[in-house]
Parts: C-alpha cells; structure tokens; sequence
C-alpha cells in the first residue's frame, strides 16, 4: 500500500511486487494516487488487466479511513522507496501490526530491523530489509516474509508483536531533550529555571 505513488516510492519494484505477491497465492491491496498523470495512467491500465483476479485491488485515490482499514487487516507492507528522508508509512504499519518488508535507505533502515541479519537483539527486530533496489532483492526480502507466514505462524506472530512494541512517539525524543535543557541549567552560571519552565517561555 503507498499513499503517493511517485518515482521516490520505486514504481517499478511496486509493480513487481504485486506480480511477485499474486503468483505466491498471497493477496495484494494497494491504495495511492500520483501527481503524475503517466503514473496514473500506468497504474490504471493495470488495475484494468487485474479486475477479474479476486486477490488483488488497486485504489487510485487518497483516502485516510481507508488507509487504517488496510494498515490494520494486512498482515504485511511493501515498501521499495528508492530515497525516503523519514518515511511514516513503516511506523504506522508497525502499531498496526503489519510487518513491514523495506528498502533499506533513510528512515526505513533506521525504523525497521531486520528479523534475520539485523544486530539487533531477536526481541527489537521488526520486519525485512533489502539493500538493492531491484527485483532479486525485493524478491530475497518478501520471500523471507512469506517463508515465515506460511511455515512459522508463531514466529510471524512474535515478529508483529515486537513491532507493535517500538514507540516512534515524541514522548523518548522529548525527555531526551529535557535532560539536555536539564544538563544545561545546573552548569555553572546557567539561568536556574527548569526545563519545563525554559520550554513554555518559549511559547510566551
């Protein structure tokens, strides 16, 4: 699923992935629209090839309600983004449950861990990851995922539920800065006001 369906998000990879997804009896929903009216065109004509297969629906159109019906009833998320600074579409997969399954750039490398290479302990790794952006690393990362699903239902499950866990919230990065704002006061000839008090002057 992709909100925006740009050269950014890895059309072609997205486009594979449905292939890929539908000849492994998997379903495949994807809702976004594009600026681009060739994008839309392209993405139109396939939804047109694939109307009579009862496993696949393409939504060309933005809807949020939507969206959350979708993030909640997946099981998993394709996300080929060629370049993505920060990337949301992986974090609210996650608190849905959803395993994400990435291309491993920006803020999807950073946000989500991979279940099998990843140096994270087995307890914080929440998804796949692949490093190529072609069609034999797209495949090597969503095989690994459907391997998972199919076979370890169990091991599915505990993947989700570790993901379900992470907190992307402002509330870590804002105590964070507290104890920074914190730090700063008690040096030596620093203002003695709190942190909070520093904050709402702030806004005053």
């Amino acid at each position: 699923m992709h909100r925006s369906l740009d050269d950014q998000k890895g059309i072609p990879l997205i486009r594979h992935a449905i292939v890929y997804a539908l000849s492994h009896a998997c379903q495949f929903v994807l809702l976004g629209t594009s600026p681009d009216a060739g994008i839309n065109r392209d993405f139109a004509s396939l939804k047109n090839q694939l109307n009579s297969n009862p496993d696949c629906y393409l939504e060309l159109s933005f809807n949020e309600d939507l969206s959350h019906l979708i993030y909640a009833g997946a099981d998993i998320l394709v996300m080929p983004s060629l370049f993505e600074p920060c990337g949301l579409s992986q974090m609210i997969a996650l608190k849905y449950g959803t395993v994400p399954v990435v291309h491993a750039v920006g803020g999807l490398v950073n946000t989500v861990f991979d279940r099998d290479y990843s140096d994270k302990p087995a307890g914080e790794r929440n998804g796949f990851t692949f490093k190529d952006s072609d069609a034999v690393a797209l495949e090597s990362a969503l095989s690994r995922a459907l391997d998972l699903w199919y076979n370890y239902p169990d091991e599915f499950r505990a993947l989700m539920l570790d993901g379900m866990r992470y907190d992307f919230s402002w509330d870590v990065p804002g105590k964070k800065y507290l104890e920074i704002y914190e730090n700063i006061r008690c040096k030596p000839g620093a203002e003695q006001t709190t942190a909070a008090e520093r904050i709402n002057n702030v806004g005053n």
